[in-house]
Order: structure tokens, then sequence, then C-alpha cells
């Protein structure tokens, strides 16, 4: 029977002379290069992938900044900054856009879907980058409600304001809605609520008037 030794092999570490196995572990480390080039084809792909992600924002961006009007352009930055950069993508950017439409009672033309079909962007992830996006702006619900009021915004928004103003708007949203359709549907109370802040503007107004004459009068 062959008897076995230790021996140190050419690296430099002990080896079973028998076998020709490493018996000096704590100096080894044992790299399997088999899957090498897998590991290298797949951080390949993935490199490919993050520029095709950042291109695709690049091409999203650019052709929103196209469409959009200088003050849309506004809200679309002031929107951005809240949001961690690192969860933006062209879906995102998209979702941003179509939230400022609504707020303006805008709908998305046919150019803006067909450029949507033509980058093969979905209409799903921006839906759910909007239910996202809600929570990031942290909108009144019943502001976003105004906003898709087919009556009108303007109107039912300075409602809003003043009702507030008052005291009146109190509760959950599903309550303050309906005290904003009670006022919306019943024309003797609009006028009377407007009338009423007509009122005080003229106060407000006079009072400044006293103010300023107070103060023009020279006592001798």
């Amino acid at each position: 029977m062959q008897e076995c030794y230790k021996v140190r092999n050419s690296e430099g570490f002990l080896v079973d002379s028998c076998t020709g196995e490493v018996v000096d572990f704590d100096n080894y480390t044992y790299q399997d290069y088999s899957n090498l080039e897998y590991y290298e084809r797949a951080s390949s792909q993935k490199r490919e992938t993050e520029k095709e992600i950042k291109d695709m924002k690049k091409i999203v961006l650019n052709y929103l900044q196209s469409v959009m009007t200088e003050k849309e352009k506004e809200m679309f930055y002031k929107i951005l900054q809240k949001i961690d950069e690192k969860k933006l993508d062209a879906s995102f950017y998209l979702a941003i856009y179509e939230y400022i439409l609504e707020r303006e009672g805008k709908v998305v033309t046919r150019d803006y879907i067909k450029f949507l079909k033509m980058k093969g962007l979905g209409r799903h992830a921006i839906r759910q980058k909007k239910k996202l996006l809600r929570h990031v702006v942290r909108e009144d619900p019943i502001i976003h409600y105004i906003y898709e009021y087919s009556g009108d915004k303007e109107e039912a928004l300075r409602i809003y304001e003043l009702l507030k103003k008052k005291g009146i708007m109190y509760g959950k949203a599903e309550t303050r809605k309906k005290i904003l359709l009670k006022y919306l549907s019943d024309q003797k109370l609009k006028e009377k609520l407007f009338e009423e802040e007509r009122m005080k503007e003229i106060e407000r107004t006079l009072l400044l008037l006293n103010i300023r004459d107070f103060d023009s009068f020279s006592f001798f």
C-alpha cells in the first residue's frame, strides 16, 4: 500500500501526494471559473438593458419637451423634484405628463398614443405610475374630482375654496364632495356664496381706504 504524504506543490500549497488534493485550506482559495463565460454574458446583457432604459428616458423626455407648453413644463419639473431619481423611468415621465393634462382638463392626442405604440410603451405601466404619483403629490381628492368635473371647473374650484374659507367643508373626502355637489347644483346657494364674498371684498376695500385716509390725515 502506497504511503501518502503532505507535499508542497509548485504554487506553494500543501497537497496530498496520493490524490493531489489541497490540504492547506487556510491558505488556499478555490474559485470555479467554469461559468465565467455565462457571467460575462449576463453582465453584458445587464449593461445593455441599463443603456436601453437610459436611452428610452431621453427619448421620452425629448418628446415631452416638444409637446408641452411652458406652463406644463414648469409643472412637470416641479413634480419631478419630488421624486427619487432612482425610481424615475420613461413610464414615470409619461405618467407625470398625463397627470398634468388631467389637471388642465385636457386629453392625450392621437400623436401621443402613436408615440407610445411606436416605442412599445404600455398603458398599464403608466397607469401604475400615476397611482404612485398621486401619493407623491398628495393631492386633495376633491381637487382631483374637480379636474374630472364635466361642468365649469373654474367655478367649481372657486366654490370649493370659498367653502373651505368659510369652514363649511368638513369630514372625509366623500362628505366634502357631497357638500361641493350641493352648492354646484343649487343656483341660489351659489349666488348667496358669491354675494357674501363680494360683500366681504367691499368691506375689505373700504377698510383699506379708511386706513389710507387716516394715514394721510395730518394733525395740527
